[in-house]
Parts: C-alpha cells; sequence; structure tokens
C-alpha cells in the first residue's frame, strides 16, 4: 500500500481511511497477536477539565469505532497473562483503562462499557476516595461496579509526583516515601475490594530509573502515560498508553492509535527518562521485524519531525531535541509502516527537571 507520512505531529485522515477500509474487507476471522493497544482516560463529560476530560459524544464515537474496526477488548489481566506466559492475544486487542477514580466514571462511562460488556481497569488514587472529595467515586460505588466488568489497581496513596524530593531529602529517603505511598495504596484498595494485583500506574506517569527498579522488585508491572502499543519486548518498568482526552479525540487519529503495533525495541540509550539536559537525545535499538525502517519517521513535542541519525548499525538510531525544553514533561514518538498496513510506535519520555 502507499504509505502516508505524518505532518506536523499528527496523522492524515487519508490514511485511518485506509486502515478502516482494510477492517470492512476483513473476512472476519482475526489472527493470533502478541500485541495490544492500552487506552488511559481519566474524566468523562466534565467539560471544565479538558486536558483531562473526553466529552460524551466522543467517548460513544470512540466506543462505536471499536465495534466498526472489529476490536475485541480484553481485561487487562489477559494482557498481563499473556505477557507473563507468551500465550496469544486477538488481532485487535484493546484495554481500556481509566486513571484516578473519578465520579464521571461511575456516572457516564460505566453504564455505556456495561452496555457493550467491555472490561475496563481504573486506577485509583485512595487517599482523595478515602476523604470523600466530590469529584471521586465511593468504595460502595467501585463495590457495585465490579461485577460487571470493573477492576481495579494501584494508583498510589496520595498522588504525588514520584520525582520531585521534599527539602533536604536524599534520593532514598524519596524512593522509600514512593514505596510507602505505593503501599498504603495497596493496602486500601486491598482492604475495600478485590483488586488487580501486581500493577501500578505512575502519577502523572512519571518515574525515573530508580523508583521503577524499586516498584519492579516489588512485583509491580508498571504503567506510564506516553503513547504505543504494549508488547513482549515492552519494558514491565514502564509499559506504554496512549492517552486520551478532548483534545486528542480527532476520529482518525484514534484509528490510526487503534491499528498501532510496538515498535520492536531492544535496547534504550539512556534508559532514564529523567534529564537535566535541555537538548536530551536518545538512541534506539531495534530487533528484525516487518518494520520498514526507511521510512521511520520521529516527532518531539512542540517541536514537530526531528532528524532520525542512523547509527553503525541499520538497526540502531539516534534522535533528539531541536530545540531547548523548558523544565516539564517531554516525549519524542516515532512511527514506521509494517507490511500489514498498520504503523510500528514508539514514545520515549523526558521529564526535565528545573535547575
Amino acid at each position: 500500500m502507499r504509505y502516508i507520512r505524518v505532518k506536523g505531529g499528527r496523522w492524515h485522515s487519508a490514511l485511518a481511511a485506509t486502515l478502516l477500509a482494510l477492517a470492512t474487507l476483513a473476512s472476519g476471522q482475526l489472527l493470533a497477536a502478541d500485541s495490544a493497544v492500552v487506552l488511559m482516560y481519566h474524566r468523562f463529560g466534565e467539560d471544565r477539565y479538558p486536558a483531562t476530560n473526553i466529552r460524551v459524544d466522543q467517548f460513544r464515537e470512540q466506543l462505536q469505532m471499536l465495534v466498526d474496526g472489529g476490536f475485541e477488548v480484553i481485561p487487562l489481566a489477559r494482557l498481563l497473562q499473556s505477557l507473563a506466559d507468551g500465550g496469544s492475544l486477538p488481532e485487535r486487542a484493546v484495554v481500556i483503562t481509566i486513571d484516578d477514580a473519578y465520579r464521571s466514571v461511575y456516572e457516564v462511562a460505566f453504564p455505556l462499557l456495561r452496555e457493550r460488556g467491555y472490561p475496563f481497569t481504573v486506577f485509583v488514587a485512595t487517599d482523595a476516595v478515602d476523604r470523600g472529595y466530590a469529584d471521586m467515586m465511593t468504595w460502595s460505588q467501585m463495590r457495585e461496579m465490579a461485577p460487571h466488568g470493573a477492576r481495579f489497581a494501584n494508583h498510589g496513596a496520595g498522588h504525588p509526583s514520584y520525582l520531585a524530593p521534599l527539602p533536604d531529602e536524599s534520593q532514598p529517603q524519596r524512593v522509600a516515601r514512593v514505596l510507602a505511598d505505593a503501599e498504603r495504596g495497596r493496602q486500601r484498595l486491598v482492604a475495600e475490594l478485590q483488586p488487580l494485583s501486581g500493577v501500578f500506574a505512575y502519577p502523572y506517569g512519571e518515574y525515573d530509573r530508580a523508583v521503577a527498579d524499586a516498584l519492579r522488585d516489588r512485583g509491580y508491572v508498571l504503567f506510564g502515560q506516553h503513547s504505543g502499543a504494549v508488547g513482549r519486548r515492552s519494558d514491565l518498568r514502564a509499559l506504554p498508553r496512549f492517552p486520551v482526552a478532548e483534545a486528542f479525540a480527532d476520529p482518525a487519529d484514534f484509528q490510526i492509535k487503534l491499528f498501532s503495533l510496538p515498535l520492536p525495541v531492544t535496547a534504550i540509550d539512556p534508559w532514564e527518562p529523567v534529564t537535566g539536559d535541555r537538548l536530551p537525545a536518545v538512541e534506539v535499538t531495534l530487533d528484525a521485524s516487518d518494520a520498514h525502517l526507511d521510512l521511520l519517521s520521529c516527532y518531539v513535542s512542540g517541536q514537530g519531525r526531528v532528524p532520525v541519525q542512523w547509527l553503525e548499525s541499520a538497526t540502531v538510531f539516534r534522535v533528539a531535541a531541536v530545540r531547548p525544553f523548558g523544565p516539564g514533561r517531554h516525549r519524542v514518538n516515532c512511527t514506521a509502516p509494517s507490511d500489514r498496513g498498520r504503523y510500528h510506535w514508539y514514545s520515549h519520555p523526558w521529564f526535565v527537571m528545573p535547575q
């Protein structure tokens, strides 16, 4: 097929139409696969929070796109089991996750997901629930949802940034505080629900190597907020999810994400996402796959398409910011088309610390 490059960091709608046509023409017999797309939501129908909200009409449209595209929404537990034992997944597997446990999950999303029989997982920040904040679900509402496809998992207790140290706090002390917050969240979930154990979503999607290694040593599979599909080669310390909100709900863009495949990354240098460098770079090593690497394109937050430098072999490339970053969260997204008319996707986050 003719591959259509992205422009300005956004996908051309013609490619989405092509993918939808492929789905329509499919025989209906889906093949076994080894990857899935994980979606991440926060709020539903809460228009005063556009950065984390999805409008109800947008959410309805996205659920219909799952039906029309022949996607199978699977429980997060099934994806985790496949990563652990190598079991196969549906060819168009999608996992729905929701962070924080806002009340609109119960009032808006739950009825629509229950109507379709779609399983989903809510990562719960437990302190806000315990304090009875008006915009949070209650424990009783979560228990009501549990028999109808809802699972609940650890998002920590206080939802702090896991990167920001307290005054005069050493790195070991910060990591110990993070572990204590995660454990407190786990204990509250166990006391109130029957949560999905061994899985954790970083607050704000923020982590560094010290935090990631410590939580992985505690037995957690860990999720961030950087984009991409999850596959067998994905690093269990920082699995990707596609954030979905009003600004990222264009149907053509959403269709591309649903059809995405993981780029076969085997090594990242440096893996550490936290940096004081305002012009950070990363080297990525790839395994063999059907990805057309001659068409690899990379885009940096707020900077558009950036050059890709191939190093000593045809499977190691370097990509960097081209203008200095300010403090905060940034990322690079890289994609390459596959022989299957889909796109392999990889995202690397950078967390630039204040100087």
